[in-house]
This record gives structure tokens, C-alpha cells and sequence, in this order.
């Protein structure tokens, strides 16, 4: 009883999720530090795919924007802990 609980609950957060492949790189963009917790798998792959599928020029762009604009890689906890992206996985301190 309580698997189909979880999977009912689950199937029903799964309806409401954003989908981000709607939405223009540039609004992705702005979205960063915003994503809530349960999407930040589904933007991170997003984001990635969408970088992949650019050119040199267009990753070269993209990539000196988000460092003029400040943008930190990594998400915050509720706590306001940074954590490292995929590749770390620690803490910020």
C-alpha cells in the first residue's frame, strides 16, 4: 500500500514539472540560482543539452556572459550553502 502511495505521489509531482525545453535559452539563463530543488535535474540536463547543440562562437558567448553577470556554478541548499556542481559534489564554505 505504501508503494502505491509513493508511486501515486510521485506520478503526480512528475505532471506539475517544468518543461524546460519550452523555454529560450536566454530565459533559462535568467532562471539560474532560481530552480526549485525537485527541477534541478531536469534544467541541469536541459542547460547542458542546449550547450552541447551550440557552436564554438555561441558556447564562447555564452560562456563569457554568465561570467559577467556574476553567475556562481552550483545551487543553493534552503540553508543558503553553496554546493558544487556535477563535479564536486562538497561543500562551499
Amino acid at each position: 500500500m505504501k508503494k502505491i502511495a509513493i508511486l501515486s505521489l510521485l506520478s503526480i509531482s512528475l505532471c506539475f514539472a517544468t518543461d524546460y525545453s519550452l523555454m529560450s535559452t536566454e530565459e533559462l539563463q535568467s532562471m539560474r540560482g532560481s530552480v526549485p530543488a525537485e527541477d534541478r535535474d531536469a534544467f541541469k540536463a536541459e542547460m547542458q543539452s542546449r550547450v552541447q547543440n551550440m557552436s564554438q562562437e555561441e558556447r564562447d558567448s555564452f560562456k563569457e556572459n554568465n561570467s559577467q553577470s556574476g553567475t556562481k556554478q552550483g545551487s543553493q541548499d534552503g540553508s543558503g550553502n553553496m554546493y558544487k556542481g556535477s563535479r564536486g559534489g562538497g561543500k562551499y564554505r
